[in-house]
């Protein structure tokens, strides 16, 4: 039994969005720095690939570039986004590469003498498939992504009147145009579906508690107009909303879930 003075759960507060835009600037101006510092030491490991002075600059581009979509991809994603957890594994591989190019680069300098020839052009080798095996890499993410937002689709309702169908909110003999029974409270739930996808999509993050709030309370009054929900109606309060929200978030995760050969797995097996 919970302690009778225990500070009842809420939802964490969202992280305002100067804190979120400081993290990205920070980062991008991190990783600029980063490719800047390495991208000398790369340039020398694609000379030693016999490269020309030109061509060999074509190797930290293609190991930063792919750093930095990757960067950006996962800026642009919501931290429960199933596809965060792809981007992130590239990412780090991305940050892998460049990491590992240079150590190869510093060792060849050092004790390159101490290394047998035969050993030595295997590891130049391995470096000269990193360029191809990036660009694998973007085609992957990018389907991997374009796959996410089709299933997506195919699973979040677009009609917000086909919520009216649904069981509990209208009777089986009652037109979709008829005002719902005073008697009978509307599924919040499933009328917020379409509510929450459009503004979580408008937004482009999870929408907070007062503003999905706000939301239902404008749609209710565009039902009430269309006589499909009586005027006794009395719109969700805060904490209602908050409910409201968690249950469709939890339906959304349980539907993209039972997706036959679901998107995850799809990721953990190509990624």
């Amino acid at each position: 039994m919970a302690h009778p003075t225990a500070t009842p759960l809420t939802d964490p507060p969202t992280a305002p969005i100067s804190a979120v835009r400081i993290a990205r600037i920070g980062g991008t101006a991190a990783e600029v720095a980063a490719a800047a510092i390495s991208a000398h030491t790369l340039y020398h490991l694609g000379g030693q690939l016999n490269l020309g002075p030109f061509t060999a600059w074509l190797l930290p581009a293609a190991l930063d570039a792919y750093a930095f979509t990757a960067l950006a991809v996962g800026y642009s994603l919501p931290a429960n986004h199933p596809g965060q957890k792809p981007v992130l594994r590239n990412a780090r591989l991305a940050f892998a590469m460049t990491l590992g190019c240079n150590a190869l680069d510093h060792v060849l300098q050092k004790v390159g003498h101490l290394i047998d020839p035969t050993a030595r052009d295997l590891l130049l080798a391995a470096v000269a498939t990193l360029p191809p095996l990036v660009v694998e890499r973007l085609l992957n993410l990018q389907s991997l992504l374009a796959d996410h937002r089709s299933a997506r689709a195919d699973q979040l309702p677009t009609d917000p009147r086909n919520l009216l169908d649904q069981p509990g909110t209208v009777d089986a003999g009652t037109s979709p145009d008829q005002a719902t029974p005073p008697h009978k409270r509307p599924d919040w739930t499933n009328l917020g579906y379409a509510v929450f996808a459009e503004l979580a999509d408008r937004l482009g993050h999870r929408p907070s508690g007062r503003e999905f709030q706000a939301a239902l309370a404008l749609r209710a009054e565009e039902l009430i107009a269309a006589d499909q929900l009586p005027n006794s109606v009395r719109t969700p309060s805060l904490s209602s909303a908050k409910r409201i929200r968690a249950a469709i978030e939890s339906q959304i995760v349980n539907q993209v879930s039972r997706v036959p050969d679901s998107a995850d797995h799809q990721l953990d097996r190509k990624v």
